[in-house]
């Protein structure tokens, strides 16, 4: 009886042992069933995730992409650009060679139109003094013209007081004389321009006598030349003469 109680005791004692290994291995089993419900739920957040990043891959490569499109177009502006900065950059040192080259033209004109104006003033300079010398001897030649009229004048006088004295001398025909001395002065006083109007204006360049009318007509008309010497006059070279 002992040693079947002792053996009952043993078999009581191993089935509580294995029990207790039973219960531990349900523990165990079931802690395996959590973790695995718990890791399922991890790798279906994980693939969630990893579905989120697959997107935000595919999101950020198609931007990547763009981007490179963008980096693309740029490089070839760019490109372009550095073609038309170096066109422009070309063309302005062109430029700057034909400004300089006009530069160096222009200080040659000026150079050259101060030289012209230097002679130009020369010229002036002598041109006056031609002018001046010319005015002087044509002064000079219508004094001397003057002076040969006044003598042309009085030697004619003169033939008319010969021819008048020879005329006395014929007493038979002094009356004739007479009519022709009146006839004479009355053509003296009779202006020689229109032979009509008697004298009453003197021209003081000259000392030619006339009518005003004719005097003031040939001003007017511009005419002013006396009709007997060809000498010219303005408006103050004609003055009314009053005989008494």
């Amino acid at each position: 009886m002992e040693v079947t109680g002792q053996a009952f005791e043993d078999m009581q004692e191993q089935n509580i042992r294995l029990i207790q290994q039973l219960r531990e291995k349900d523990d165990a089993n079931f802690k395996l069933m959590s973790e695995r419900i718990k890791s399922n739920q991890i790798h279906q957040l994980a693939n969630e995730e990893r579905n989120v990043l697959q997107e935000q891959t595919n999101t950020l490569t198609t931007q990547v992409e763009a981007q490179f499109q963008v980096v693309r177009k740029l490089e070839e502006k760019e490109r372009l650009l550095q073609n038309s900065l170096a066109t422009i950059e070309k063309e302005l040192s062109l430029r700057q060679q034909a400004l300089e080259m006009h530069k160096r033209k222009a200080i040659e004109s000026a150079q050259s139109a101060a030289d012209l104006k230097l002679h130009l003033e020369k010229y002036h300079a002598q041109m006056k003094e031609a002018q001046q010398v010319v005015a002087e001897k044509t002064m000079a030649l219508e004094q001397e013209a003057y002076k040969y009229r006044r003598v042309q004048e009085e030697i004619a006088s003169l033939r008319r007081k010969v021819e008048r004295a020879k005329k006395f001398e014929m007493v038979d025909r002094a009356d004739e004389v007479l009519m022709e001395e009146i006839r004479e002065y009355k053509d003296t006083l009779t202006c020689p321009s229109c032979k009509v109007k008697r004298k009453d204006a003197v021209l003081i360049k000259c000392f030619h006598v006339f009518c005003f009318d004719c005097l003031r007509t040939r001003y007017e008309t511009r005419q002013r030349k006396c009709p007997k010497c060809n000498a010219a006059f303005g408006a103050n070279d004609y003055h009314r003469l009053y005989l008494q």
